[in-house]
């Protein structure tokens, strides 16, 4: 099967093929067809899967077409669970829709409010935001959602993890009940399917099989420090193995992984702070 059989604009696949699109995931066979429909949809499907292209091909179609109703705010919505996965979506659909004309705004946090504020100053057609971020510009009233005519949730089960509920139910409280919904979860039980209960209506469901992921040879092992003295040696040593080319060391703020970056560097450390 290939993209010419998805029912997508010509314009679409003319940038897939450049894009090097040969052919659809499963996820996207399954799903473009049933976005494209019209209908709800629940798709349980891995990262990795394809469904950033899934739900942005559809939503870029819907583009192509007149807006339903007047007004600045954007006429499709993503909600991610991360900045990181927002600015990735973000860039997608300016990838995909590159022979189209559109404007697109990524609300997230750890970026300046002001640039945000500009850019929902004037009509925009996609917004990429996080719960929380998002909530913010609710509550500013800097942003109207009452032209969205279709709402994704990316990965609703780690937002829902990262204590996001409320957040969506203010946001979904705000968007017209006429619109279409997609939620993409690793998982749809539990909690996520409370809340597909709440946000969807009559969705057909799609759940894709898992694939068998490689087990990888890992040791884990836990070493306690009686002091922040007592964890730098620790650290050293562990750093200094001769069997260790690599390491990558997580730390609890921004600021620590500076400092520790910095006292590496002094130690003899080839070393930088993500």
């Amino acid at each position: 099967m290939s993209f010419t059989t998805l029912g997508l604009d010509s314009s679409l696949l003319t940038t897939l093929a450049a894009l090097g699109y040969t052919e659809p995931t499963p996820v996207q066979r399954e799903a473009i067809p049933a976005v494209l429909a019209g209908g709800d949809l629940l798709v349980s499907s891995q990262t990795g899967s394809g469904k950033t292209a899934a739900f942005l091909l559809p939503a870029l179609m819907r583009l192509l077409a007149a807006a339903a109703a007047p007004g600045a705010g954007p006429r499709i919505l993503v909600l991610t669970p991360t900045r990181e996965l927002a600015l990735q979506v973000q860039k997608a659909a300016h990838g995909y829709g590159s022979a189209q004309r559109m404007r697109t705004a990524c609300l997230v946090g750890g970026m300046p409010m002001w640039s945000q504020l500009k850019h929902l100053g004037k009509t925009v057609d996609i917004v990429v935001a996080t719960p929380g971020r998002l909530k913010d510009h609710m509550d500013r009233r800097s942003v109207d959602l009452g032209r969205v005519e279709l709402l994704v949730l990316d990965e609703a089960d780690r937002m829902l993890d990262m204590g996001f509920q409320e957040e969506i139910d203010a946001i979904v409280a705000r968007i017209p009940a006429r619109r279409q919904t997609l939620l993409f979860s690793a998982t749809l039980d539990g909690v996520v399917g409370k809340l597909a209960e709440r946000v969807t209506k009559n969705a057909k469901r799609i759940a894709l099989a898992r694939t068998a992921q490689k087990k990888l040879d890992i040791t884990q092992h836990a070493l306690f420090a009686d002091n922040e003295a007592h964890k730098g040696r620790l650290l050293d040593t562990l750093l200094r193995d001769t069997d260790i080319d690599q390491a990558l060391v997580f730390t609890g703020t921004k600021r620590a992984a500076e400092e520790l970056s910095i006292s590496l560097v002094g130690q003899g450390f080839t070393a930088g702070a993500l």
